[in-house]
């Protein structure tokens, strides 16, 4: 590993969850050339189909962190970029013959990937810039209320608000899978069962043991399965097909 080693790759391999920021603004500077890094990510098809928000008013900030269950750090952040996927953009500025297509899956998968590319160079460039930061899905809790808050046209869809600042502590690295459940060649990796999780689920409950001074040494199962069940969020689908994402049945017809 030393050999690949550099420090764009050190900064990656070092990544870890920031929730703790010091009571320290983000020069307007600085987060100009966050969203401009977020600008310069990957896009399919050169769409740019995603719209970057950034929330300044208390008021929204105090509401972003009630959705998100009473994250205090939605608050607290020197610098909170909402990301959102939109194809509302396109619909406006672009003249497609076949309007039924910006409402289909593709097109809702494209907006979606490119927002999540966008947003990960945007954490990445803070986290160059001595920041660090956290991603909060929890705010699609109120996924129309979001909507609302920022006066949202339909096709877009507010997927994450991702805070930044001047970390006050950084938390450890969370363990990860063994590469091989992650990544394989030319085929799906061999999965059999949770027995081969049986190091991963140690290590990931001795770290949450130190972390929370004994109280909690829950594995990666146990969490997930808790996650899955408490944060369905079916309501999220529900506000898509409102907003007009994945409602296309077919080739319009009158485009042919």
């Amino acid at each position: 590993m030393k050999e690949t080693m550099n420090e764009t790759i050190e900064l990656l391999m070092s990544h870890s969850s920031c929730r703790s920021f010091l009571d320290k603004p983000v020069p307007e500077d600085v987060a100009d050339t966050i969203i401009q890094c977020a600008q310069h990510s990957p896009t399919s098809s050169y769409l740019q189909a995603y719209t970057i928000i950034k929330v300044e008013d208390n008021e929204k900030r105090r509401a972003l962190a009630e959705f998100a269950g009473g994250q205090e750090w939605v608050e607290k952040a020197g610098l909170a970029l909402l990301f959102c996927a939109d194809l509302h953009r396109l619909d406006v500025m672009l003249d497609v013959k076949d309007k039924n297509v910006l409402h289909n899956e593709e097109l809702y998968t494209v907006a979606v990937t490119d927002a999540a590319l966008a947003s990960s160079r945007a954490l990445v460039a803070a986290q160059a810039l001595g920041l660090g930061g956290v991603f909060v899905g929890g705010v699609r809790n109120e996924t129309e209320k979001m909507a609302e808050l920022f006066q949202l046209p339909e096709m877009v869809f507010p997927m994450y608000v991702v805070c930044m600042g001047y970390p006050a502590e950084v938390p450890p690295q969370r363990p990860r899978m063994d590469k091989s459940l992650i990544s394989s060649v030319d085929g799906y990796p061999n999965i059999k069962g949770p027995e081969q999780l049986d190091n991963y689920e140690k290590a990931v409950s001795e770290y949450f043991l130190n972390i929370t001074n004994g109280r909690s040494g829950r594995g990666w199962i146990a969490r997930s399965e808790y996650a899955i069940s408490k944060k369905p969020r079916y309501s999220v689908g529900e506000f898509l097909h409102k907003a007009g994402f994945m409602t296309a049945s077919g080739p319009d017809e009158k485009s042919e």
